[in-house]
């Protein structure tokens, strides 16, 4: 689900992780940080016209140099090196600015969309194919190793609120589908990335609680408990807690 290019190879510009052009295998990336930067720019508003004052000020948010412009022009003509060879995803020319312009599939951020919006309309093993992949795409934070301008905070925090949501809908998916032992150990790695999302916890008491391990969800569930309390001052759930009850209960 990439785009295929004339020559036969595969492009594809990849965000989820650090920045880089993905080639028939190779991953190229820019070799100034602007210009990293400047390609996620544009990878997380593709085919919307992006004025060289925007780029600008999305590169430089407080003082842009002199020579901003021209050096905007350079970096977009290092971005197009990379680009070479192919009929997208290409960098336009607009009267006032430039526009990234690729197929659904040409850049990572846009295909996980994608495959998440598919997944939602399935079940099952389709559903849970689709978000393996989806959650497959992920290399690292958005944009890694590159400060997000403030003009992409907004973007980012939504690709990474739906990696999540997306996450938690494959584990959902996959014990729908029996397989609650093989997910313990992710889940408690999950809860450790991301100790406030409590859905990860209901799904990881359900997971013990499926596969017979009683002890265990009532130490899970103190942890949460602990948790919540001292960073939030609220408590688990219902649901979460009538886990915990029926556990306790034998």
């Amino acid at each position: 689900m990439r785009v295929r290019l004339a020559r036969g190879r595969l492009m594809e510009i990849m965000v989820l992780g650090r920045p880089m052009v993905h080639i028939g295998g190779n991953g190229l990336r820019p070799l100034r940080r602007m210009a990293r930067v400047l390609l996620g720019l544009f990878a997380l508003r593709p085919n919307r016209p992006l004025s060289l004052e925007w780029l600008i000020n999305g590169l430089w948010p407080t003082k842009p140099p002199a020579s901003a412009a021209a050096n905007v022009r350079s970096h977009i003509a290092e971005l197009r090196r990379l680009l070479a060879g192919g009929d997208k995803p290409s960098i336009e020319t607009l009267d006032d600015g430039y526009m990234l312009v690729t197929a659904p599939h040409g850049v990572d951020a846009l295909l996980f969309r994608e495959l998440v919006a598919q997944a939602r309309k399935h079940t099952g093993l389709d559903a849970a194919r689709l978000l393996t992949q989806a959650v497959g795409l992920w290399r690292g934070d958005v944009l890694e190793g590159v400060p997000i301008p403030a003009a992409l905070e907004a973007e980012a925090a939504m690709l990474e609120d739906l990696r999540m949501s997306a996450t938690e809908e494959l584990v959902e998916v996959r014990m729908s589908l029996g397989h609650e032992q093989d997910l313990v150990p992710i889940l408690k790695g999950l809860v450790i990335e991301h100790p406030l999302r409590e859905r990860l916890w209901h799904q990881l008491l359900l997971a013990l609680w499926s596969t017979g391990r009683r002890s265990e969800v009532l130490e899970e569930y103190q942890r949460l408990w602990s948790l919540l309390d001292r960073e939030l001052g609220v408590r688990p759930a219902q649901a979460t807690t009538e886990l915990n009850e029926l556990a306790r209960r034998g």
